[in-house]
């Protein structure tokens, strides 16, 4: 047990250096994205509040003002309670709320420079089938905020898109104001440097265990690619994604953890991501917005668009005749064989 704990120690702070080494080579990224949110950010999030129907152009506005959102977990939660007050629909607030968790410039940048821009791309295809789902299922369901008297306001989260107006760039380059809300620039960097440590150490764990012969692989539990293995991915990497509980950010050093060990397969890892939206603190926050009964229909629904999400976006992918599958361990040992074979060893 021992040798597990100092495995698990060791394999920690390798990630929080692996995971905070891509954030600092992507500052010039990070500059844009905030260029990209002071330029767009306010016009997208004026333009839900001009059109709060659940129609089409609704929802596609909606999930512009997520691309430009935030990744925290608490701006986000509390931007959706600041648009639910403002009487847009559950619907456009739903799909703001999973592109701002999932498709965020930020985020997507860090996923496909640490993971491969094909897990980044089926990470959007995946949130744009959950948001599918979700908004059609509301629809059907007719949730209802509500009224501000009656429920219970957020204390200590505040949304972050309630300005009047948006700095412009050069007061973003004077680092008078951050990436993308009202604090400095190395605050933003701090808030992520604290969200990676937790991510790190869920990681760490995972990598010692895997290498412990009790460990239980699902990428291919029943067969390679088949529908079996598929949908207990989908399905085990939403429920891991609500039990770890980690802000979007803080889910990337774990997904490292889990594909590399074979803990799951690619729609596993799509389905513990787009769990980020029914965290046990954000089911807390429905029960505030909505009633508890209807909170409990809404996770319940967003868990099931999770998992569709997916397998949705794992089979867009095979539609096309590719499968992101193949861990870097993996394909790194079968170099060395191929290599070795070469060589006549």
């Amino acid at each position: 047990m021992a040798g597990f704990w100092h495995e698990a120690r060791f394999f920690t702070w390798e990630l929080f250096k692996f995971m905070t080494l891509f954030d600092i080579v992507w500052v010039p990224g990070l500059l844009l994205a905030g260029l990209l949110a002071c330029r767009f950010r306010y016009q997208a999030w004026n333009s839900v509040l001009a059109n709060p129907g659940p129609g089409l152009a609704g929802i596609f506005r909606a999930v512009a003002a997520g691309v430009f959102g935030s990744v925290g977990r608490k701006e986000s939660i509390g931007a959706v309670d600041d648009l639910l007050s403002r009487d847009v629909s559950p619907t456009q607030c739903l799909a703001f709320l999973i592109a701002s968790r999932n498709m965020t410039i930020h985020f997507w940048a860090i996923f496909a420079l640490s993971l491969g821009a094909e897990f980044a791309t089926g990470q959007i295809l995946g949130a744009l089938v959950m948001i599918g789902i979700v908004t059609v299922s509301l629809r059907c369901l007719k949730l209802k905020a509500l009224e501000a008297p009656s429920r219970e306001k957020l204390q200590g989260v505040e949304s972050v898109e309630h300005r009047d107006q948006y700095p412009d760039a050069r007061c973003y380059f004077r680092l008078t104001v951050g990436w993308p809300s009202s604090s400095s620039l190395g605050k933003r960097f701090d808030d992520l440097l604290r969200r990676f440590p937790w991510g790190s150490c869920w990681g760490g764990i995972i990598l010692a265990a895997g290498l412990r012969g009790w460990w239980v692989v699902f990428a291919d539990v029943f067969g390679h690619a088949t529908l079996s293995s598929d949908l207990i991915n989908a399905l085990v990497g939403a429920v891991l994604g609500i039990a770890v509980s980690l802000s979007p950010v803080g889910n990337l050093p774990v997904i490292h953890a889990l594909f590399k060990t074979d803990g799951l397969g690619y729609p596993g890892i799509i389905s513990f991501c787009l769990a980020s939206a029914i965290h046990p603190r954000d089911i807390r926050t429905y029960v505030r917005i909505f009633d508890r009964s209807q909170a409990l229909v809404l996770s319940g629904l967003l868990f099931g668009a999770a998992v569709l999400g997916g397998l949705g976006s794992t089979w867009i992918y095979a539609a096309l005749g590719f499968r992101p599958n193949l861990p870097p361990v993996r394909l790194a040992g079968s170099l060395i064989r191929a290599l070795l074979e070469a060589l006549g060893f």
